[in-house]
């Protein structure tokens, strides 16, 4: 009885062997072909629109990953559709430039990458790199001029300026008591029937007047974004990549011939069935 597997180690040999005939048959075709796709891949590379990259991290305590995503969405959906128009207006860039935008994406910073959670990545992709301060101050601008982002950013403001107010009452309130403490006021008036330590004011005035600094400075810092690291410039394209083209074209050339001669070998198979009829 014959072993199968023997068979098979056959069947695989006979296979390798027409294998190695049909690109000995062809080697020239398979090598014209090949250096046909190569030189098409080369050309697309060269021809092509070079695309650059950048990244800038913005700080916002009102932008959520999600409602960034759908209005850069938007402004994406405007530049698929060729809607310049719409980009100049939302993105105030000149209209000279606004063709030199490609795409917008946006993602929230990992709290294990930076402690604080309202930090957001945006990468722009575009034709041109001299349009990155134009894009950088643009897209600012497209949000803070956003109608939600801007009541916000109000109330916030509001919120704010109201506790200064409260926490500068304080203050006042705790120095007129210190004042009071100092000229013998207080004590007096209490017949010496408390015990009370007075550093516990200069303490407290401490903690009230850092609170005012620290309310004070997010007050100036709080619009709805602020940018932390602004776009790079880079001479350096990110596509398309010259081995990626050369792969792309040797590999559709490679395809091209063995679709040629698998036609032919159809179309011999086909001749000698003719023939034997």
């Amino acid at each position: 009885m014959p072993d199968p597997k023997n068979n098979d180690e056959i069947d695989l040999m006979e296979f390798l062997l027409k294998t190695i005939n049909i690109v000995k048959a062809n080697f020239w075709l398979i090598v014209i072909f090949f250096i046909l796709g190569s030189t098409l891949g080369i050309g697309y590379f060269y021809s092509a629109k070079k695309v650059f990259e950048s990244k800038m991290i913005i700080n916002s305590d009102i932008l959520t990953e999600s409602y960034g995503k759908v209005l850069f969405d938007n402004l994406n959906r405007h530049r698929k559709e060729r809607n310049l128009a719409a980009l100049h207006t939302l993105l105030n860039i000149p209209e000279s430039k606004v063709s030199a935008f490609s795409s917008i994406g946006v993602e929230k910073l990992d709290e294990t990458e930076v402690t604080e959670s309202n930090r957001f990545l945006i990468t722009a992709m575009v034709f041109d790199w001299e349009i990155l301060p134009s894009l950088q101050a643009g897209i600012v601008n497209f949000l803070e001029k956003n109608e939600y982002v801007k009541v916000r950013v109000e109330q916030n403001k509001d919120a704010l300026k109201k506790s200064i107010l409260e926490t500068d009452r304080e203050l006042q309130d705790l120095r007129d008591f210190k004042a009071r403490i100092f000229n013998g006021d207080f004590f007096e008036r209490a017949r010496g029937n408390v015990m009370f330590d007075p550093t516990i004011v200069n303490s407290k005035i401490l903690e009230f007047t850092e609170k005012k600094i620290k309310l004070e400075n997010e007050l100036q810092l709080s619009n709805s974004v602020e940018v932390i690291v602004g776009f790079t410039t880079f001479n350096r394209h990110t596509s398309p990549k010259l081995s990626l083209s050369l792969v792309a074209g040797a590999g559709v050339g490679l395809c091209f011939v063995f679709l040629l001669i698998a036609f032919k070998s159809v179309r011999k198979l086909m001749s000698m069935a003719d023939a034997t009829k």
